[in-house]
């Protein structure tokens, strides 16, 4: 998940250097407050029933899993043609296939 992630980062940012590095920082840092309270809520919640945190500690990442890969092959689906249009316009200077003679 946090490959896609980050590489749909990456597409957005393109080849702007100056804010790349506050882009990646600020998505790492709110995707650790997020888990971080996630986390939180899950143990006060259950803290009294063992075994439903040991579900949902143990199931909620399964249940995450099977719906971004479900996600992303919905995208890939719908849009993959948009997104290779995009990556090619963002390379306009550089040819498409590389002769190797």
């Amino acid at each position: 998940m946090i490959n896609t992630s980050t590489s749909l980062i990456s597409d957005v940012i393109g080849k702007d250097a100056e804010s790349s590095a506050f882009v990646y920082g600020f998505y790492s840092f709110m995707d650790k407050i997020a888990n971080g309270f996630a986390i939180e809520r899950s143990l006060k919640l259950f803290e009294s029933d063992p075994v439903g945190l040991r579900v949902i500690m143990g199931g909620l990442p399964i249940a995450c899993s099977i719906l971004a890969f479900g996600l992303t092959y919905l995208g890939k689906v719908l849009y993959s043609e948009k997104l290779a249009r995009l990556s090619i316009g963002g390379q306009k200077n550089r040819p498409l296939v590389t002769g190797g003679h």
